[in-house]
């Protein structure tokens, strides 16, 4: 089963495909919009990315002992997605993926 979260910024939307194995709590987090991610956060930690995460590229991300957390993201355009709540328990990969609104 597969959700989708879809934010008030314009040009974005997160979906999340199910996770099928259990493990760590490592996430894939994939960004498939055209502007570099320069920040993702996943509860109370920092910054988790080492270098900024170019369009079309992913990378694994340890978020911890917890796997529902808060999550934050910024792109180097200025846009971010407000933090919210996230179960990463059920969703290993975060896909961010622009959108056109009319």
């Amino acid at each position: 089963m597969s959700s989708s979260i879809k934010f008030a910024l314009p040009l974005l939307v997160l979906s999340a495909v199910p996770a099928f194995a259990a493990g760590p709590h490592v996430i894939t987090l994939t960004n498939d919009t055209s502007t570099p991610v320069v920040f993702f956060s996943a509860g109370p930690d920092a910054n988790l990315l080492k270098d900024a995460l170019a369009p079309g590229r992913s990378v694994k991300v340890n978020i911890g002992k917890s796997c529902k957390v808060q999550i934050a993201i910024d792109f180097e355009d200025g846009e971010s997605v407000e933090p919210h709540a996230h179960d990463f328990c059920a969703d290993k990969v975060l896909k961010l993926k622009a959108t056109r609104v009319e």
